[in-house]
């Protein structure tokens, strides 16, 4: 993967990668720093290397307008959609997406390489019990 998005295989991209691969994200910075803290990252090199998988398109970006970017392995140029709780700020992936109509519509007018992303927020069960 690290090849074809023309990036220099390193043992940080490879451990990054592969956590990004095996768990369901989006992770935030800090989150997934904690998460691989066993393996003696520092979080410049982290920032350094969600960067360039965001810009080869290794990983998707995803913005829930708390001011976090959060990263997510990209399979393929495919694309989900999230729901994420106010409260506790978890996110759960939402794999129908209603938008394919409206990119061909956008198409047509003449736009290429169109993308979107769409997020919904609610309270999840667990923190309406509260």
């Amino acid at each position: 993967m690290l090849r074809a998005a023309i990036l220099k295989r390193t043992r940080v991209r490879e451990i990054v990668l592969e956590f990004l691969v095996r768990n369901h994200g989006p992770f935030g910075t800090e989150e997934l720093f904690a998460k691989l803290k066993s393996k003696k990252l520092d979080l410049v090199t982290l920032y350094r290397t969600l960067a360039s998988f965001d810009k080869a398109g290794v990983v998707r970006r995803c913005d829930f307008g708390d001011g976090i970017a959060r990263y997510e392995f990209q399979l393929s140029r495919s694309h989900r959609h999230h729901v994420i709780c106010k409260v506790c700020r978890k996110a759960r992936n939402f794999d129908q997406c209603f938008s394919d109509k409206l990119e061909q519509a956008i198409a047509k007018m003449g736009y290429s390489e169109i993308s979107h992303t769409l997020e919904f927020f609610g309270v999840c069960k667990s923190c309406r019990k509260v």
